[in-house]
């Protein structure tokens, strides 16, 4: 008895941790790409992400190489944050960012269209609005989905196999693209998206030689992509299994999210306006008032209250002051000094 309880009790320590586990959200994406690179709010899209520090004709899917496994064409990423961007979400060419991730909320082998022919291979990452639906077949034939010339990756069709690659100038890419036809096709089942544009037997026969099905291992450890032997080991917080039948109403739940503030945003767009400064209101300059009684000063000092008046009843009665005597008219006043011309007096 002892013992069963014991085996309960550590299921039940265990349990939430798988459960959260089990779980992808916005927070995960966000807590995870952000020491690799910035957080921007774009338009209709909302918050999304592109690295950092890569160089200036980075692209998405560049660095790593293929490899087939159970669910198709798998991307092995050499950059620490591939297990995010490149079996999650969309990519889009911004004008101002370049390269930006759409989050996204269902594991894929990769998010990918294909081209094949002419001696060429060539792969371009899916542009936003491709969602997940379940029991859905999508094939590419000759629409491209969106995506310019600028987001194909070209290799010779040999090389698809090889663990490096060695790309096609971008000069070459248009010329490149009317030699080939769209292959894609992605398969939508309740147990996983299969990504299988390109037969596996069309690329046995061009490169000569056999294509092993190589087993992903899904681990809880966000280290870097790695191969060791046979099998693929890749960091997966949810299972390969989809959880919803419909992505696009996840990602429209997810958006909630991301306008909570906890998550600031460091885009040029959501900064506010500058707020030019208002001008100040003028006041309004009090006019000197107009002389009503002839005993009142002609004008009101301003800021100086004007002196109170006597009223006429404490006036009457008063002696009126004598009137000023007009200076003799021999003296003159010159510089400050009296001089008199009067008789008895030479000059």
């Amino acid at each position: 008895m002892k013992k069963i309880s014991l085996a309960f009790a550590v299921a039940f320590m265990f349990l939430p941790q798988m459960s959260r586990a089990q779980n992808i959200s916005f927070g995960v994406f966000y807590s995870s790409l952000s020491p690799y690179g910035e957080w921007v709010n774009v338009g209709a899209y909302g918050m999304c992400w592109h690295p950092v520090n890569v160089p200036y004709s980075w692209r998405p899917y560049t660095y790593g190489h293929w490899v087939w496994t159970q669910y198709g064409w798998t991307w092995v990423s050499a950059d620490p944050w591939g297990w995010a961007v490149f079996h999650y979400g969309r990519w889009m060419l911004d004008p101002i960012y370049g390269w930006i991730w759409v989050p996204g909320y269902v594991w894929a082998p990769a998010w990918v269209q294909w081209r094949w022919g002419g001696g060429y291979c060539g792969w371009a990452p899916m542009p936003p609005g491709f969602h997940f639906r379940v029991d859905v077949v999508i094939t590419g034939r000759d629409n491209d989905f969106g995506v310019g010339a600028g987001g194909w990756n070209f290799v010779r069709a040999r090389d698809i196999g090889a663990a490096r690659y060695n790309f096609i100038g971008q000069r070459e890419v248009p010329r490149v693209i009317g030699t080939t036809r769209n292959v894609t096709r992605f398969r939508f089942t309740a147990t996983g998206v299969y990504n299988v544009g390109i037969q596996r037997q069309e690329v046995e026969r061009v490169t000569r030689t056999r294509i092993q099905t190589v087993n992903l291992v899904r681990g809880n450890d966000p280290a870097r992509e790695r191969m060791v032997g046979n099998q693929f080991h890749i960091y997966a917080p949810t299972a390969f299994r989809p959880q919803v039948r419909d992505e696009a109403q996840v990602i429209a739940r997810e958006r909630i999210i991301e306008r909570q503030p906890q998550f600031k945003p460091t885009s040029r767009q959501q900064l506010r306006p500058r707020q030019e400064p208002q001008p100040r209101a003028r006041q309004q300059e009090q006019r000197p008032q107009m002389r009503h009684d002839r005993s009142a000063p002609s004008f009101q000092p301003r800021g100086k209250a004007a002196p109170a008046m006597r009223p006429k009843e404490q006036m009457r009665g008063r002696p009126r002051p004598a009137p000023k005597q007009p200076p003799h008219k021999n003296v003159k006043h010159d510089s400050g000094r009296q001089r008199d011309h009067g008789p008895g007096r030479g000059r």
